[in-house]
């Protein structure tokens, strides 16, 4: 029998594991090298070509998500611009603006 709703469902079990010494940079480097070194056996070939996929991947993946962020950083401050001139159009029109401007001058 088929359950529906959205009450307590079993979440499964995540893998977490978190090693005590990482360091990026070296990983890094260590790839950089595999990928220029020539390839010793067909295995380490297929390696070297998942790689470079990987990378070509993660490169494109990290320019469409600098896009968006740039396009909604841009239609923040169109939001922002569209408040403030909304706001300088509300003051400006009123009487009491008028009225302050005028307390100032006397």
């Amino acid at each position: 029998m088929i359950k529906f709703g959205f009450g307590n469902r079993a979440k499964p079990r995540t893998f977490d594991y978190k090693p005590r010494f990482y360091d990026p940079a070296k990983e890094e480097l260590e790839a950089r090298i595999r990928k220029y070194n020539p390839p010793v056996s067909e295995d380490e070939n297929m390696d070297n070509v998942k790689l470079r996929i990987r990378s070509g991947l993660h490169h494109k993946w990290q320019k469409g998500s600098i896009k968006t962020q740039v396009r909604q950083s841009n239609l923040r401050l169109l939001y922002i611009i569209i408040i403030l001139f909304l706001l300088a159009f509300l003051l400006l029109s009123s009487n009491k603006f008028v009225v302050l401007i005028e307390s100032f001058s006397n």
